[in-house]
């Protein structure tokens, strides 16, 4: 939670991110800005850190003069039911400004947890800014973009029928249909994990709301001669009828760039090298 003009504080959307994951929850972006005239720009300035992890943002007046007048018990409690959040993330200034109290105080007669972030006590500003998050996702660092950020990115879509290819291959696809302003990383084939997002939903080996590992394609298919980039999804080990599911992909590591081979032969022995290599990476990172 914060307002407009802490935008620049990434620090404070990367904790709220990180929490989320944390605790299994959906990230908000609440932005909290003087007026609807000024809704718009301060909405404008936001869908990059919305591109960057944050699930949804939603923008509102602002329910103080100033976000150093604090929030008292009353308004932290309006925003709990209306989202409804089981924690929140804010800047101390926000709360502890003009009498509005001790954060974890609010939280603890509010039953929710609350928790500060200054969003200017940064070490390395270059490494905590949205800018630089950025630039290494789509440069395909998804290593560094984590390490900044202190969780992986995530990309979320939905299900959708592709060419087919990966399953003539021996390797099934989960074709991803993606939000206006996703973050998508540079090409490359990544080590990740998969979700279905419907914790209710079930087929064949797999449940929703139940990580899965995962070899993430990111490519025009140059094999083939594609035009059209594509996000697809190979989850390790099981298979299920995912189309129209919604699911999120974590990127952890890159561990190959996009080729083109001159044989089917020679990309589907590539391939198994990447289910491999994927799993090494994901192996190392439990232990």
């Amino acid at each position: 939670m914060c307002d407009g003009s802490q935008l620049g504080g990434d620090r404070l959307v990367w904790s709220g991110v990180a929490e989320a994951r944390r605790l299994g929850v959906a990230c908000v972006l609440l932005l909290l800005v003087p007026s609807p005239a000024e809704a718009a720009a301060v909405e404008d300035a936001g869908r990059l850190l919305a591109g960057l992890g944050v699930d949804a943002m939603c923008v509102q007046p602002l329910a103080v003069p100033s976000a150093r007048g604090g929030w008292d018990e009353s308004t932290v409690a309006g925003l709990v039911a209306k989202l409804p959040a089981v924690a929140l993330v804010l800047d101390p200034a926000a709360v502890a400004g003009g009498g509005g109290g001790d954060p974890a105080a609010v939280g603890r007669r509010t039953g929710v947890a609350v928790h500060a972030v200054d969003p200017s006590g940064r070490r390395q500003p270059d490494r905590l800014s949205a800018a630089y998050v950025r630039e290494r996702l789509l440069a395909g660092d998804v290593a560094a973009a984590t390490e900044a950020v202190g969780c992986p990115h995530r990309v979320a879509g939905v299900v959708v029928h592709g060419e087919g290819r990966g399953n003539g291959l021996g390797f099934p696809t989960a074709n991803l249909a993606l939000g206006e302003h996703s973050v998508v990383p540079g090409d490359g084939i990544y080590a990740g994990w998969f979700t279905v997002v419907d914790r209710s939903w079930s087929d064949g080996g797999m449940a929703g709301g139940v990580r899965y590992p995962a070899a993430i394609s990111i490519s025009r298919n140059p094999t083939f001669a594609g035009r059209r980039r594509t996000v697809e999804p190979h989850v390790l080990d099981v298979s299920a009828n995912l189309y129209g599911q919604t699911v999120t992909t974590d990127f952890v590591e890159r561990v190959r760039v996009p080729e083109r081979f001159d044989s089917i032969e020679e990309l589907i022995a590539a391939m198994q090298r990447d289910v491999e290599n994927v799993r090494l990476v994901l192996r190392d990172m439990n232990r």
